[in-house]
């Protein structure tokens, strides 16, 4: 697995564990690597603060997480899903 693709990894587990510091660094670690990632670091961002301010991340924001996600990595986002 490419550096991006663990770091996107990460971002989205991150989010499953309810950490938004982690996932903010592997997001921001993915999008120096490769700034076509745009859609899914603008999903884990939107995540992120619905943690801040909700302590959770929403069904129809994990949806978005989920459809910017790279195809390999939708057994992640599944298994970080609350």
């Amino acid at each position: 697995m490419s550096d991006r693709l663990g770091d996107i990894e990460e971002a989205v587990a991150a989010l499953g564990r309810g950490d938004p510091d982690t996932a903010r660094a592997a997001i921001a670690r993915a999008a120096v690597t490769d700034a076509s990632i745009g859609p899914i670091a603008h999903a884990v961002i939107l995540a992120c603060e619905e943690i801040e301010s909700d302590g959770e991340v929403s069904p129809s924001t994990w949806n978005v997480v989920a459809d910017a996600c790279p195809p390999e990595l939708m057994p992640v986002v599944e298994a970080s899903r609350r």
